[in-house]
Parts: C-alpha cells; structure tokens; sequence
C-alpha cells in the first residue's frame, strides 16, 4: 500500500509540474500584453500632444511612470540616448521585461526540473529500486541548491543591468560574497570572479546531471 502511494504522489508531483508550465507561459503571454499596451497608451498621448495637467493624462501614464523613471537612472540610458539619438526608456522597458520573464522563467523551470527529478525519485522508491531512487534524490537536492546559487547571481545582473529588485540584489550578494572571495584570484583574473562562479556553477550542475541523474 506504501509503495503504491508512493508512486502515484510521484505521478501527481510529475502532472502538476507539467500543468503549472503551461500557466507560466501563459503569465507571461499577458504580462507582456498589457506592458505593452500601457506603453502603447503612453507613446499616444505623447503623439496627440494632450494637456500634460488633466486627468487623463495622468492616469493612463501613472502605471509606467516608475518604469520610465527606473530606466532613465540606469547606467546605460544615457550611453543609449547618445548612440540611438532619442529616448530609448520604452525600448529599455521592453528589454528589461524580457531579461527579468527569461530569469523568472529559468528560475521557475529548473524549480520544476528538480520538483520532477524528486517525483521520478518517489516513484523509483515505490517500485522498490532504492538505490536508483537515492541517486535521483541526491540528484534533485545537489541542483536545488545550485540552482538557488545560479539564481541569486541572476538577481545581481539584472540590478546592475536595470537598477531593478535592488533589495533582491542587496540580500543575494551578501549571500554570494564569500563564493565570490574564493574565485577573485587576481591577476589578469582580476574582477571576474562573477563569471568564473556562474561557469563553476554550470559545470557542477552538468556534473550533477551526468552523475545523478542520467539513466
């Protein structure tokens, strides 16, 4: 009766992970819809020169007011607006949106890569193949910290990209000092701690993958 429930919890885990990818892509599908669309609002009342003190005029460009603001004090608006020779905020907007989906998108997926790992690793265990299923834990357990690791340093890029999730970036770097101290080496190596860190960490979660969970 044990092992029975044990693989069909391991099903379910396994059946929820793929139902929840869909609603992923389908948040992002309108998360992107309506960005564009207040941007599309904002461009208009630009075009039709409205009275920049009346109501309206201000409520439709209230929702992307902190978003321009974010983009115009990044570092690279003004490099931007040189080369481009116009505002570049909206395309920055569009950009910034693209990047944060994409790490919100990689963070959810490998999130649901180890959700399933531990749903086949459940079901191993129910069909009575411990050491296959052990293997497959550790596996999911190795690429979940890992992964938090990959993640935090994702946070960081986008702050220093964009300036946004500033408190997100603050708390994961005081997390990513001290592996960050052990790969400044110095040298021609001199400030590339960050990228040696997340090539260490892609090669761990390879390593991982080869190891725990192939076959």
């Amino acid at each position: 009766m044990t092992t029975l429930l044990t693989v069909e919890i391991g099903r379910l885990i396994i059946s929820t992970v793929q139902n929840l990818r869909g609603i992923v892509q389908l948040a992002i599908s309108l998360t992107i819809g309506v960005v564009v669309g207040l941007l599309l609002i904002r461009l208009l009342t630009d075009l039709l020169k409205l009275n920049p003190f009346g109501r309206f005029y201000h409520t439709v460009r209230r929702p992307t007011d902190e978003f321009i603001h974010r983009m115009r004090t990044s570092q690279f608006y003004y490099p931007l607006k040189r080369s481009l020779g116009f505002d570049p905020s909206m395309i920055m907007i569009l950009i910034a949106l693209a990047i944060t989906w994409y790490v919100v998108y990689v963070v959810i997926s490998n999130l649901f890569q180890i959700l399933q790992i531990f749903g086949v690793s459940l079901i191993t265990f129910g069909e009575g193949r411990i050491f296959t299923g052990s293997r497959y834990l550790i596996g999911a357990l190795l690429l979940a910290v890992i992964f938090f690791l990959m993640a935090l340093m994702t946070i960081v890029f986008v702050n220093w990209i964009f300036g946004l999730l500033r408190r997100a970036s603050y708390w994961a770097m005081e997390r990513l000092a001290p592996l960050l101290r052990i790969f400044e080496f110095g040298g021609v190596f001199a400030g590339w701690s960050f990228i040696i860190l997340w090539i260490a960490l892609t090669f761990a979660a390879m390593a991982v993958q080869a190891i725990f969970l192939s076959g």
